[in-house]
């Protein structure tokens, strides 16, 4: 896998050892804790499924990446964004949906623009401006 955000199903057999759920993440990135150079971030999707307005928490999450992300490139992060859903491409590869729960919705918000990889893989540098 290759430095930066490689979004992948739960099912995804080479999913990292060490693992952290979204909230702690956001926690710890906003507060310039370091972490292992390659692991798992989890409840994304679970996150945005719950969330009372989906729209002003992807904008939330995404602002505290791109305001760290001079510090993800600076430590060479690979980070597994793991989907408790599925994983599906409409239109253009660059935009997958999450079925989760029966109910879809768009990464696009979080991470912007992504890169398909393979049928359930999508890769996005972590600087998400680039």
């Amino acid at each position: 896998m290759d430095i930066g955000f490689n979004i992948i199903e739960r099912r995804d057999p080479h999913i990292f050892k060490e693992k952290i759920s979204i909230i702690q993440f956001l926690k710890d990135l906003a507060g310039s804790k370091r972490f292992p150079r390659d692991f798992a971030i989890y409840g994304l999707d679970n996150l945005l499924y719950y969330a009372q307005d989906r729209e002003e928490i992807a904008k939330y999450v995404r602002n505290i990446l791109q305001d760290n992300a001079n510090q993800l490139v600076a430590r060479s992060y690979i980070i597994q964004i793991i989907i408790e859903g599925n994983l599906k491409v409409v239109e253009s590869d660059e935009r997958p949906i999450v079925v989760y729960k029966n109910e879809e919705f768009s990464l696009y918000p979080v991470v912007g623009r992504v890169k398909r990889l393979d049928r359930k893989y999508f890769y996005v540098p972590l600087n998400l401006l680039s």
